[in-house]
């Protein structure tokens, strides 16, 4: 009988270990949604003060073309992830796993066959539609409206690649870079959460939802450094945005559908 108590009384004490846990989780969720929705209107008044409003939609509109292959592609290695574990089930030197078992070379197919393909689309809507677009800025910026971004190669750039036909090679090397630079940035971020001894699922906060941005960044980088007449770096501003926009979308679309019910906790 005092076997079956003292058994009881482990549960009960660690359920409300887990209970502390969660509700804490549940007040930084909430705390970051909202320091991440002021950060993002104190960059939309910085941005519109030094420059203009049409240069802040321009570095949104930048920013988004700029990692959306990333974004894809992070989201599509959970479509085909399953099976063996990238590391074997081996682990660290810590004792520890190395990634863990939600990291499965299954995954590392979605960008192949989800996060590339769909950016390709998405670009070449861009393409199609570029001439009509390409009006609308020219006369925006007659009209004095961009200070920050006033000269029309960098929208070519970021919407279509820059000149026929070297655009479709620039196109294919940013979109596959950023999106093996987002499978290369959340399997780092994968290590640091097993070497803080953070079990899957659980949350890491910041890390696990700017890892993957942080490697697409970095990655999209490169061929900037290689061949600059061609690929453009992204600037401080589109960095500094990333860094914001990126952990605010996830956090505050978590917290929104955690507080209208529809999940069961905000990460």
């Amino acid at each position: 009988m005092l076997n079956f108590v003292t058994r009881d009384y482990i549960k009960l004490q660690i359920n409300n270990n887990l209970s502390k846990a969660q509700k804490n989780h549940k007040k930084i969720a909430i705390i970051l949604a909202l320091i991440f929705a002021c950060l993002i209107l104190t960059n939309f008044l910085i941005i519109s003060i030094i420059f203009s409003w049409a240069d802040w939609v321009s570095l949104l509109i930048f920013s988004l073309l700029t990692i959306v292959p990333a974004y894809i592609s992070n989201a599509s290695m959970v479509i085909t992830g399953g099976g063996k574990p990238i590391d074997g089930g081996r682990y660290f030197r810590d004792g520890r796993r190395i990634l863990g078992d939600h990291k499965t070379w299954n995954g590392l197919k979605g960008p192949l066959y989800i996060g590339i393909p769909i950016s390709f689309l998405i670009f070449f809507l861009f393409i199609v539609f570029w001439l009509p677009i390409k009006e609308v800025i020219i006369e925006a910026s007659n009209q004095g409206e961009y200070i920050l971004y006033s000269n029309i190669d960098i929208f070519k750039y970021y919407f279509i690649g820059g000149e026929f036909p070297i655009n479709f090679l620039v196109l294919f090397i940013r979109i596959v870079f950023a999106s093996y630079g987002a499978v290369v940035g959340d399997l780092f971020g994968s290590f640091l959460k097993r070497r803080f001894d953070i079990k899957s699922g659980a949350p890491f906060w910041i890390v696990d939802q700017l890892d993957f941005a942080l490697g697409a960044l970095l990655f999209i980088s490169i061929p900037g450094f290689i061949s600059p007449y061609l690929f453009f770096l992204p600037d401080f501003y589109i960095i500094i945005f990333l860094i914001i926009l990126t952990p605010a979308v996830s956090i505050i679309a978590n917290t929104i559908a955690y507080i209208i019910r529809l999940k069961d906790v905000p990460w």
